[in-house]
Parts: C-alpha cells; sequence; structure tokens
C-alpha cells in the first residue's frame, strides 16, 4: 500500500507507541488503537489557541474564536488496492471535502504513461458509496500527444509547445490559434471530450510558455470559436466567442471592446446569441462575420464596423429562389500582398472574393459550380478552406468538404481537382480543412484535413503527398504561420492529452459531468502524480479520503475546570438547530417544533480561514474556562448519517485529556467576564449581586462568599461598613475590572465577616457618592 508523500505527517501515528514507551507519564494513552488513514481512522487534532472576545453591542455575549485547521494536518488519505500497479503513483496535498471519500480509478484505455502515441490513455474514476452529499467523478488522459505543435521547415520535425498549459484537462482541444511575430501566438482551449465543450479560457504564448489571460472575460463558462492577431502589432488581437460576439484589444488584453447586435443596431430582428463564425485581422481591416447577422469590417482596429454586403445564391436549381446572407462562414482569409483582396470559404457556396475591401462581392463559380439538370444540388460545393497564393492574386486552392481539393490560376474561372492522390478513401469523413502558404524560401502548401493527414505541396499546389513528418495525432482545428519568414508553423490540435510523467495534477481540474453541478468549484486539494510505467485496461486502485466531523466547543466554571460541558456542535455536513440565522445578533428566527438543537447557528464563517462561536449563556462578574476540539465517528464515506452508529472522538482539550485518545496540548484558555466600567457622568444604575448573598449559592468557586459590585465607572472605590458604622474593608481602583469590583466578603485582616446587613459606599471621580445594602446569610 502506497501513500502520498505529504501525508507522512501521519507516521506520527505509527511511531506513537515507541513514544510511550520512552515516556513512563503517558502510560495511560498506551491502549490507543491504531489511528491512521490506512485503517479507516483520522488523528484529530485542536487548533493552536482560541481567542475570547465579550460581545457588548446587539446581543450581548461572548464570542469564541480560532483558526481553522491546517488541511494537510487535520485530513488524511491513502493509497489501496495499488499494489500491483506497474507504474509509481502518488498522492500530495490536503484533503478539501468536508465529508470523507472514497474514490475508484479504473483504466479505460491502456497504454504507457506519457505515450506520444496516437491514442488516449484514459482513466476513469468516481466517488463509491452512497450520493447523500453527491458525487463526485472525473477523467485523467496520461497520454502526451496533443496540444500544440511546432513545425520546423528547416528540420522537417514537430516539437510540442505545450510549457504550462493545464496537464489535467480530459482532453487538450485547440479551439482557436493564431500566430503573431516574435514567438508571440494567442489561442483558445478547451478540456472536455468534444471540441467545444468544458471551455479553458485564453491563453498567449510568449515563445516559450503559455500564459492565461483576460479569465474575467474569458471564463470557463464562454466558448471561444476564433482568434486573430493583427500582423502589424502583437498587441492588436480579436477573440470571437460562440455567443456573446466580438472582443477586439490594441493593448495585449488589458482592455476590450465588445461587439455583438451593436455591429448594426439597425439591423432586425436584433439577434440575441451573436455566434462569431469567421474572423480575420488582416494589414488592412479586421473581418468578422455571423450568421444570419452578417460580415462586417473595420479599417480602424475595431473602433467601428461597417456592414459588408455579402450575398450568395441561394439555390442555383431554381433561378427565383434569389440571394441571401451566406449560411456558414468557414474562413476568412486576405491576401498577403493587397489587404483589399479578401477571400470567404462559405457553407454551399464555395469561395466569394472581393478586391475592394468589401465594397463588391464576386463568387468564383467558374466550371467548377454549375448547374447539373440530371442532378439537383450538384452545383453546391461548400469550401471549408481557401488559400491565395502570396505573390499570384489568381492562383487559388479552395479545400471543398466531401470532394477534395480544388486548384484554379485565373481567379477562379477555371478549377482542376488536385491532391486526389492522397485524399481519404472515404471523402464522406473530409469536413474539416485548413491550407496555409509557407512564407519561407520552400514555397510550400500545407493541407490540414482533419481525422486524415497533413498534406503538402512544392509546386503550388500542382502535386501534394503527405508531409514526411506526420504530426501525433491526425486530429487537427487550425494552421498558423510563426511569421517570421521561416516558414514554420502552428498546428492546433484536439482530442490529445499532454502529459508528461512526474508531473503532479489537480484532481479537482479532472472533473467531469459525472460531478454533481454544485460539487464542480470545489477543490479537493488533492495533486496525483503518475511516474513512467504500462497501465493494464481495467485494472483499479482507490483513494481513501478523511476529514474531521465538524467543531465542538466546551465550557467550565472557573472553580471546575476539568468539568466541561459540551455547549456547541457543528457537523460540517449535518449543522443542526432550532433557529435560522446567526445567533450572535438579534435577527435570527426560532424554527417551530423544532426540538434537536445543538446550537449550529452560533457557529459563524464569514471571516475566511477562521471559525467563530458565539455564547449568551454567560454572565457578568463570572469567569470560564473554554476550549475547542475537532471531532469525528471515523471513515464515514460508505455510510449515511441516518446509518452511522459509530461513536465520536475528539481532539484533546488540554494535555493528557481522558476523553481524547489522541496526544496534544489543547486549547483550553480562562476568561473573566467584566462588562467595561460605566459613563464617568452617568449611566445604568449601581449594584451589587448575589443580593443576598447565601451559604453555598453566588459565583461558582466562590459559593456563600465572593460578590461583585457592578455598573462601575472608572477609577472607582467601593467602601464597606456595618450598620453600626465600623469600617469593614476598602477596595481601591486596584481591584477594578472593567465596571466590577468582587468582594470575598472578609474584612481587613482576612477573616470572614459575620452574617448581616452591611452597607456599602461608592466613591466616584466624576458622581455623588452611591450608597447601598448587602445582606449576608450564613
Amino acid at each position: 500500500m502506497k501513500t502520498g508523500n505529504l501525508v507522512t505527517h501521519r507516521s506520527i501515528v505509527g511511531l506513537l507507541a515507541i513514544f510511550l514507551l520512552v515516556l513512563p507519564g503517558l502510560q495511560s494513552l498506551a491502549q490507543t488503537p491504531d489511528i491512521s488513514c490506512a485503517n479507516d481512522s483520522l488523528f484529530l487534532i485542536s487548533p493552536d489557541a482560541v481567542n475570547l472576545v465579550q460581545q457588548l453591542e446587539g446581543r450581548p455575549g461572548l464570542t469564541v474564536s480560532w483558526a481553522d485547521l491546517d488541511l494537510e494536518q487535520a485530513t488524511c488519505f491513502v493509497l489501496a488496492d495499488d499494489d500491483a500497479l506497474d507504474y509509481g503513483l502518488s498522492v500530495e496535498g490536503g484533503f478539501g471535502d468536508q465529508v470523507d471519500r472514497q474514490m475508484v480509478f479504473e483504466t479505460i484505455v491502456a497504454g504507457e504513461v506519457g505515450s506520444t502515441a496516437d491514442s488516449t490513455i484514459v482513466m476513469n474514476w468516481s466517488t463509491e458509496g452512497p450520493g447523500t452529499y453527491g458525487v463526485l467523478g472525473g477523467i485523467i488522459n496520461l497520454a502526451n500527444n496533443g496540444g500544440v505543435y511546432h513545425y520546423s521547415e528547416t528540420t522537417g520535425l514537430f516539437e510540442q509547445k505545450n510549457l504550462d498549459l493545464p496537464m489535467s484537462w480530459q482532453r487538450t482541444n485547440t479551439t482557436a490559434l493564431d500566430h503573431g511575430s516574435n514567438g508571440f501566438a494567442v489561442a483558445a482551449f478547451s478540456g472536455g471530450q468534444a471540441v467545444g465543450s468544458f471551455p479553458k479560457g485564453l491563453y498567449s504564448f510568449d515563445g516559450s510558455r503559455w500564459i492565461r489571460i483576460s479569465d474575467e472575460v474569458f471564463t470557463d463558462s464562454l466558448e471561444i470559436t476564433w482568434v486573430s492577431i493583427s500582423p502589424l502589432n502583437n498587441d492588436h488581437f480579436a477573440v470571437g466567442t460562440a455567443t456573446i460576439g466580438l472582443f477586439v484589444t490594441t493593448d495585449g488584453g488589458q482592455n476590450y471592446s465588445q461587439w455583438g447586435a451593436n455591429l448594426d443596431p439597425d439591423f432586425e430582428p436584433a439577434p440575441t446569441t451573436v455566434n462569431v463564425d469567421g474572423l480575420h485581422w488582416s494589414s488592412g481591416q479586421i473581418w468578422v462575420f455571423v450568421p444570419t447577422f452578417g460580415l462586417f469590417s473595420s479599417s480602424n482596429n475595431g473602433t467601428s464596423f461597417q456592414r459588408s454586403d455579402l450575398l450568395v445564391d441561394v439555390d442555383l436549381d431554381d433561378p427565383e429562389a434569389g440571394t441571401a446572407l451566406p449560411v456558414r462562414v468557414n474562413e476568412i482569409v486576405s491576401n498577403v500582398s493587397n489587404s483589399d483582396h479578401v477571400l470567404v470559404a462559405t457553407e454551399n457556396n464555395g469561395v466569394f472574393q472581393t478586391f475592394d475591401a468589401g465594397q463588391a462581392w464576386s463568387d468564383t463559380y467558374g466550371d467548377l459550380m454549375v448547374v447539373d439538370p440530371d442532378d439537383a444540388g450538384a452545383w453546391s460545393f461548400s469550401a471549408a478552406s481557401v488559400l491565395v497564393d502570396r505573390t499570384n492574386p489568381d492562383l487559388l486552392i479552395a479545400g471543398m468538404k466531401n470532394k477534395g481539393m480544388y486548384r484554379t490560376t485565373d481567379g477562379g474561372n477555371t478549377w482542376v481537382l488536385v491532391g486526389d492522390n492522397v485524399e481519404p478513401d472515404n471523402l464522406g469523413s473530409l469536413r474539416s480543412m485548413n491550407l496555409i502558404a509557407s512564407d519561407g524560401p520552400s514555397g510550400n502548401y500545407y493541407c490540414l484535413q482533419d481525422e486524415h493527414s497533413l498534406l503538402v505541396s512544392g509546386d503550388q499546389g500542382v502535386n501534394w503527398d503527405y508531409l514526411a513528418e506526420q504530426p501525433m495525432l491526425k486530429f487537427g482545428t487550425r494552421l498558423a504561420l510563426v511569421g517570421d519568414s521561416s516558414g514554420d508553423f502552428f498546428m492546433g490540435s484536439y482530442g490529445g492529452g499532454i502529459y508528461v510523467p512526474g508531473t503532479p495534477i489537480s484532481l479537482s481540474d479532472t472533473y467531469s459531468s459525472l460531478t454533481s453541478s454544485y460539487l464542480r468549484s470545489l477543490d479537493l486539494g488533492l495533486d496525483l502524480t503518475f511516474e513512467s510505467g504500462d497501465i493494464t485496461s481495467g485494472f483499479q486502485f482507490r483513494l481513501k479520503c478523511q476529514t474531521f466531523q465538524g467543531w465542538a466547543v466546551w465550557r467550565a466554571p472557573a472553580h471546575s475546570r476539568d468539568d466541561m460541558e459540551l455547549i456547541g456542535v457543528f457537523d460540517r455536513n449535518n449543522p443542526e438547530d432550532c433557529i435560522e440565522g446567526y445567533c450572535g445578533n438579534l435577527n435570527f428566527e426560532v424554527i417551530p417544533q423544532c426540538y434537536n438543537s445543538k446550537r449550529a447557528a452560533c457557529f459563524n464563517f464569514e471571516t475566511p480561514d477562521t471559525v467563530r462561536f458565539f455564547d449568551e449563556e454567560v454572565y457578568n462578574g463570572f469567569s470560564y474556562y473554554y476550549a475547542v476540539s475537532s471531532y469525528d465517528y471515523g471513515n464515514t464515506a460508505l455510510s449515511t448519517p441516518q446509518n452511522n452508529s459509530q461513536i465520536a472522538v475528539y481532539s484533546p482539550r488540554w494535555p493528557g485529556d481522558g476523553l481524547s485518545p489522541f496526544p496534544g496540548s489543547g486549547n483550553r484558555v480562562h476568561f473573566i467576564l467584566n462588562d467595561p466600567a460605566a459613563s464617568s457622568s452617568g449611566g445604568d444604575e449601581i449594584y451589587v449581586f448575589p443580593n443576598p448573598l447565601r451559604l453555598d449559592g453566588g459565583l461558582p468557586g466562590g459559593e456563600g462568599e465572593t460578590v461583585t459590585f457592578t455598573n462601575l465607572p472608572p477609577g472607582s472605590r467601593v467602601r464597606v461598613y456595618t450598620t453600626a458604622g465600623d469600617d469593614v474593608i476598602n477596595l481601591g481602583s486596584d481591584n477594578q475590572y472593567g465596571g466590577n469590583i468582587k468582594w470575598k466578603t472578609r474584612n481587613r485582616s482576612g477573616e470572614p465577616v459575620s452574617a448581616g446587613v452591611y452597607l456599602y459606599q461608592v466613591e466616584m471621580l466624576e458622581q455623588e457618592d452611591y450608597w447601598g445594602r448587602l445582606v449576608i446569610i450564613r
């Protein structure tokens, strides 16, 4: 059985028996059971210190506070059923859930940890036992074959560029990618099994590592569809989303202008969802397309946008069908030699182009998209991508869905099918393509055909072949030239993993849809590290995690400090009380017909890392001892509150606490409750209590002996006389604590005074003397 390397503090439990043999004074603890996490028990610890503050405003009482426990010390976890693993596995951290959990991990797709093969290595995990407190589950991908690749035309090799991308995603899906200059790139990722599921935000690349940016704008609930960087300035880039439109920045992501329905405020009906389906930032304009809304451009870096009236034929088989906005734009590109020459790859209608920055558009149907009277719909070609040669504006390559690549050298009048010798056997699978023209000496064209291959042409698209060095995965989304005239490019992939053996990954970051929705923000606080080795399909191991059940607050009178009463219990899973609200203020409501109060409502967790408990059952002039302990029922991961029959155990309240089976110094603390001194010029009436003072009655620890003069202003003095006027004692202001002066009913000689009636005089600095009467009954 292996344990995480940060649970070694639990080894103190295993050493406890040795420790007890060395210190005979602790022999009373020698029967302490094995309390290691491996035996379904948790080593309970107490807060180091307890603070006490008298509350005078609102509801009077005493506030007990303490620092929350360090999870790495107050929780435990252990691996089980892992002896037969062929790879190293460790767990680190502090368990962050408030309930005990037992998780089972099972390999679904086998392989080697960190494999670069073209298949994923998938491990599913989920909690076992009843779902009373929700369900946790996730997917761990231990392959290292995905993410972003950099292709070098010089070496002809691919290299992964994934540094600082989280390795805990189920899949590393590149949903958008563009490259600027000097090594800068911007990309968006998702982490689910489907490309667009579980969005993970926007990242920038500084030439060596990825950094998440603008996470307050691009949250984990917002799908990003496109990114595009200005070729003139890396600080200028645009981000398209699936629902809330376009974001444009000109300061590197510090600020954004958002464009949605305001792209054309006069358009009716105004779109409620603005899905950016095409985006391109050229040296002259920003272009953006939104389905059913239109195509728009900006020539001032996104300060304003204008509609560009691109209309396509609805149905060439029916001349009466007319024109309409494109159903979908799959790509927008521009001529690097002329930014006014813009090309749009459309669904159903092939490629359209403009030579005047969108003032007028023309189709490139030519001899390709023509009506066939015997074959309805034969005219329709859906262009997934389009390439325009860097020096010849009439040389175009169009990647047509389900049909292949077509080449024209006369601007679209005549087209020729090319590359059919390297196309997939089933053209029906050819749905997504991305074409680019190298800016390096090679002059190569590249075509990424998703789920098939990366193709290359060295003769301007006449002939095509498989690129000699293929990426690890054939699942690709975008190609983006590095932009340094080297011909190098980035490729964004999807469906793979980026795990490097020996790297800790957060278990919480692997949550899948199996996790109850209200638990998906829960940080379990645990990191798993997998070392190199083979993972066998179907093999299972378990992770047992335990935390303490809750808090217990204890109070005792000063005269009997070991006789502590349990005055408050907070079960972190099932807090019980008969009021709603916090009992420390006056705004709570009593729950009718409730008989199971444990004063849970008197606990307050509003201050981070601090717990507070309010005790209103205390009295002015009395002194008390308080202690706080954690408590637990053992491992309850596989049980429910209803069938839990285990007895609670507590952490120690003081050294040698017989209630607790655990060693520790506890935190018991003493407090004298004294109301503050009254106003120097007036206030509540001065009085003495208890009055009369009876034998075996009065203040705890001073029964029949001690009385308290209260509501005294600062600097008060109390003189006590017999009814005959004899001076009994003079209690100066050095005896005053707050607004109280205590008297043990002894005279100047230290002898107990006899029963009878006594007069007392309170001398005050700014008020006339106050006289009162005290009765003592022996």
